[in-house]
């Protein structure tokens, strides 16, 4: 059940390399699965495969179409950006409201610290940490999403039925969920005067983002993240937005 997903508890410290060999290994079995359809689909004869979008642009819109459609989806992401997830949280904040079941397992190992503090500052939707290194999404248990062929240098993206894909993808699911964590556990104890929102706010401030946009990425009022840098700038002990994301910056990376 989906209730039951993610609810591995396991400081940072603890992922294990043992748990970590075994993601890695249902990873290589997953990726072999995955090339076999990817070079099949190219000569047009496989089965239980098929191409749904080209190229970066038509993925996105492919996914915008299927996705309010979806029930549940539960991914893996080997890596992102702070200006991915400020235009991804928003989305996801409203298609979970709007009943879509939505985990989220992220590869700690290529998370920046930015990155790491507006996800364990979110509140909608379940976000983990652990050991991801293969992207791939499950759709209401029914198809696998992943990396297609490449036609002229173009990637594409590539809807799974095979079985064997299939339970591939479900035994790498669970490999990586009980190498995980969840997100909001990341917290160091230095920063337990601020609150999750604060630190979310003081890794945007790291990057230079102007207060509506933190604003829109947070879901809040401008109003509302003012407040939050004027009570990050007296408790960090600074003047300045700029010198409270540089501050907050030192503490996260002297974890």
């Amino acid at each position: 059940m989906v209730d039951e997903i993610g609810s591995a508890s396991r400081p940072r410290s603890r992922i294990t390399a043992e748990s970590r060999q075994t993601v890695l290994d249902a990873a290589a079995v997953l990726q072999m699965r995955r090339s076999e359809l990817a070079g099949r689909l190219a000569c047009g004869e496989a089965r239980g495969a098929r191409v749904v979008a080209r190229d970066v642009a038509g993925t996105q819109q492919w996914v915008r179409h299927e996705v309010p459609h979806w029930r549940e989806v539960l991914t893996v992401r080997p890596s992102c950006s702070v200006a991915y997830l400020r235009k991804t949280l928003p989305d996801n904040r409203e298609l979970v409201t709007k009943g879509l079941r939505m985990v989220s397992l992220w590869h700690l190992d290529s998370l920046k610290p930015e990155a790491r503090r507006l996800l364990a500052g979110e509140r909608v939707g379940r976000y983990l940490f652990g050991v991801g290194p293969v992207q791939m999404n499950l759709v209401d248990r029914r198809f696998v999403l992943l990396h297609g062929p490449f036609f002229e240098g173009i990637p594409s993206l590539m809807e799974v039925t095979a079985p064997e894909c299939l339970d591939a993808a479900w035994r790498y699911w669970h490999a990586a969920v009980a190498s995980s964590y969840p997100a909001n556990e990341d917290e160091a104890e230095e920063l337990d005067s601020l609150t999750p929102r604060q630190r979310q706010v003081a890794a945007l401030l790291g990057v230079d983002t102007r207060d509506e946009s933190i604003a829109e990425t947070l879901g809040v009022s401008v109003r509302t993240v003012r407040s939050d840098i004027a009570q990050l700038m007296e408790v960090l002990g600074v003047r300045s937005r700029f010198a409270a994301g540089v501050r907050f910056r030192e503490m996260v990376d002297d974890r």
